[in-house]
């Protein structure tokens, strides 16, 4: 019988003959390219004699340009490289727009900047830290009393460079027919996104606050006998039995301890026997006990513990780099596919693009969105999924999504109305702010006419998109071998939470689960004291990379007319965006920790100001810096300003320290931000009309394309069944066959409960 290494093919990379060329730019643009490089881009980056900036975080700069060419600024001209290259990305224009397409109507550029190009910031400082406080998501994180915290680890650079690697790629199906595309990337918009589910939608349809206090889950992250282990319970059954595990059965009994909310209120009742219990236990003791009760836990990775995490190890998350260290592979990974290996980093300008040709000018201009003609198939759930599919969907495919009248998407759940009113399911705000653009199929696939629809379904589609426990698509008679019989080239999309094998294969996971195993929760948190859940942001890390998994599959089948299954799974996304902790422990055995709202590359700090709970961020990135801030405010220490910003009102100080170049920004709760004149110049929230749920602001995408789509959200989300009957006579099904069906509760247009006979 072959060995394993003879069964495995090679690594799939469909972009072989794509020439991307980087500019200037941080992590958001190198990670961009990286992102395009690990799909197979032939990627140039032109850095200055002295070197590029990230050189001097030298494990950092060898992961994120691995395998892309060094090239000296001097080498060639700017237009020459233009001339042979199909896609730019930088955090600047190299020439305005305009004269950009005329002279080089091929190409594509791709510009990410904290603002984007337009708008009246257009062109502000900015840091991770003010944009995390601009974004909306930093004011519930953290204690009541005490300052805001930010995601440690620079999240918002990482993020947006997926956004705008997503975006690209998103674009290219364009490319075959057309010419080049301005894809304008705002890493402010991108960073709501990462931080918030629909807050300002939430705000609108509900008529109250997304949140408005300060405080973190309980359980949350608790001490152990010998470190930490986290906690995410949301759902009853959750807390029935993390109540049971504790040995604390009467808490059980208050039905307002089973609402989250009520449980952060009264964390000074609660947190104490938690803990008591959880310190006379080791952290693998408790994950073991808790796991088989399916309670969300997971061990608090970091730099120095995340290489030895048997999950890890077992799916093969890590590989070594040339220049002797540890860092993660790419997100997604093909069946039977050789994990691609990183490449020795260039020398400064050892790298040549003499290879690289003249591209020829576009025969046309093709306005179609990009996915025109391309069906989705989405088999998902809550918000990760559901983002992957809404992301082709606003690109242009046809995506159908795919519930059942038992067990709709489990956001619905998050209504808000009673569950006692008809139609409750159809006000989620969460579940309307992601699902825009799609259709909606209500069938119930345990039974075997609802398994043929979907097979029928999965005939005609070119993705099937699913995000279900790894069992769970086997025992429907949906598994990647079932739905490939019946169509060879469909591109099967798997989105665990932790992998399609592996000891925590059949895990509850949550974005909150996999911050705190891949350690973001690690570097989030009060200096000295125990990390805090980041509490999300590894939904949309996810949705975004499934996104960009369905891309690479789509553009492989182009090459070879053959079908793929890809698996996602969540916690690539989040390994990815911490890469640094783990690089850097491995080469130089440094361990990244929690900093507060401090940073060990720059000053920087969030200071209360004048009100109840008002805050300010301000990051001072070098003396010359500080040396502005002290003239302006004659503070000459960071106690010194702390004691000035006491006395201002947060906008008082961000408009005396912005307009000299000092990032700063009020801190903001989420829904504040649909004021935000940035937001508002730059059409970020869009008006959507629900048929049932009335006009509400929803978050567009985090980027702006030339050639369109103009409009992010094109039509609302659909109601329960609102596409049965039209998909399936798309499918064949008659009008008598589609009425039996519905008769027998096979399809449905609602939740079927006791009250409709369930």
């Amino acid at each position: 019988m072959p060995d394993r290494d003879t069964l495995l093919r090679d690594t799939v990379a469909p972009y072989g003959e794509l020439r991307v060329l980087q500019l200037s730019g941080g992590i958001e643009v190198a990670y961009c390219t990286k992102v395009l490089a690990d799909a197979g881009a032939d990627v140039a980056f032109v850095e200055p004699s002295n070197g590029h900036p990230l050189r001097s975080r030298a494990p950092l700069f060898a992961y994120l340009h691995s395998g892309k060419r060094s090239i000296r600024d001097d080498a060639q001209s700017l237009e020459q490289l233009l001339a042979k290259t199909d896609v730019v990305v930088a955090d600047a224009l190299p020439m305005p727009w305009d004269e950009l397409h005329r002279e080089y109507p091929h190409l594509t550029v791709a510009v990410i900047t904290p603002y984007g190009l337009t708008g009246p910031w257009a062109g502000r400082a900015a840091s991770d830290l003010t944009l995390q406080a601009a974004a909306g998501g930093m004011a519930p994180r953290g204690a009541i009393g005490k300052a805001p915290l930010m995601v440690g680890g620079e999240p918002s650079y990482w993020f947006a460079g997926a956004v705008a690697a997503a975006s690209v790629l998103g674009v290219l199906p364009r490319h075959a027919t057309g010419g080049g595309e301005l894809i304008d990337i705002s890493i402010l918009e991108a960073t709501h996104l990462e931080h918030g589910m629909n807050p300002v939608t939430f705000a609108s349809m509900a008529q109250r606050p997304f949140q408005t206090s300060r405080g973190t889950p309980v359980p949350g992250i608790e001490p152990t006998s010998d470190g930490y282990v986290g906690f995410f319970v949301i759902t009853g059954q959750q807390w029935l039995d993390f109540c049971a595990l504790i040995g604390q059965p009467q808490w059980t009994e208050d039905e307002r301890l089973f609402i989250a909310t009520e449980r952060r209120l009264r964390a000074d009742e609660l947190l104490g026997p938690i803990r008591e219990w959880t310190r006379s236990q080791t952290t693998e003791e408790i994950v073991e006990i808790a796991s088989l009760m399916r309670i969300p836990v997971a061990p608090i990775g970091n730099g120095a513990t995340l290489a030895n995490i048997d999950q890890f190890v077992a799916e093969e998350w890590f590989v070594q780099n040339p220049d002797g260290f540890t860092q993660p592979r790419r997100p997604y990974r093909f069946e039977n596919e050789r994990i691609p290996l990183p490449s020795k980093t260039d020398a400064v300008g050892a790298g040549t693009v003499q290879h690289w040709t003249v591209k020829a000018k576009p025969a046309s201009v093709d306005s179609a969105l990009p996915l025109a003609g391309i069906r989705v198939a989405d088999f998902t759930g809550f918000w990760a999924g559901p983002l992957a599919g809404g992301i082709l969907a606003g690109l242009g495919a046809d995506v159908i999504h795919i519930e059942g009248p038992k067990k709709p998407d489990g956001i619905r759940m998050n209504t808000i109305r009673p569950m006692t009113e008809d139609g409750w399911w159809e006000w989620s705000p969460l579940f309307c702010g992601t699902n825009t653009n799609k259709r909606d199929l209500t069938v119930d696939l345990s039974t075997p006419d609802g398994r043929e629809i979907a097979l029928r379904l999965l005939a005609t589609s070119d993705v099937m998109i699913e995000n279900f426990s790894p069992r769970v698509v086997d025992q429907l008679g949906l598994g990647p071998d079932i739905v490939r019989a019946k169509n060879s080239r469909i591109i099967v999309v798997r989105m665990p939470a932790f992998g399609l094998s592996g000891p925590w294969r059949d895990r509850v996971g949550f974005a909150q689960t996999i911050e705190q195993a891949a350690g973001l929760a690690f570097v989030t948190g009060y200096t000295g004291e125990a990390p805090v859940i980041p509490n999300g942001m590894c939904d949309p890390l996810a949705g975004v990379f499934g996104a960009i998994a369905a891309l690479v599959a789509l553009a492989e089948r182009t090459r070879t007319g053959a079908g793929q299954v890809v698996e996602s799974a969540m916690i690539g996304a989040a390994l990815n965006t911490a890469a640094e902790q783990l690089i850097d422990y491995s080469a130089t055995g440094r361990i990244h920790t929690s900093l507060g709202n401090g940073s060990s590359l720059l000053e920087q700090d969030v200071f209360r100001c004048l009100g109840d709970d008002q805050w300010v961020a301000i990051s001072i990135p070098d003396d010359a810096a500080m040396s502005v801030v002290g003239d302006l405010t004659g503070a000459q220490s960071m106690p010194a300003l702390a004691a000035w910003c006491a006395e201002r009102s947060a906008e008082a100080v961000t408009d005396a320290l912005w307009s000299h170049g000092i990032p700063v920004s009020p801190v903001f709760w989420a829904q504040q931000t649909i004021d935000n004149p940035q937001f508002v110049a730059r059409g970020f929230f869009e008006s959507v009309t629900h048929p049932i749920c009335g006009t509400h602001p929803y978050i567009s995408w985090p980027g702006r394309f030339s050639a369109g789509p103009a409009l992010w959200n094109r039509s609302p989300s659909p109601t329960m069944g609102q596409h049965n009957a039209e998909i399936l006579a798309e499918l064949g099904f008659d009008r008598g066959q589609i009425e039996d069906f519905s008769s027998r509760q096979v399809i449905s247009d609602g939740v079927l409960t006791q009250k409709h006979g369930w």
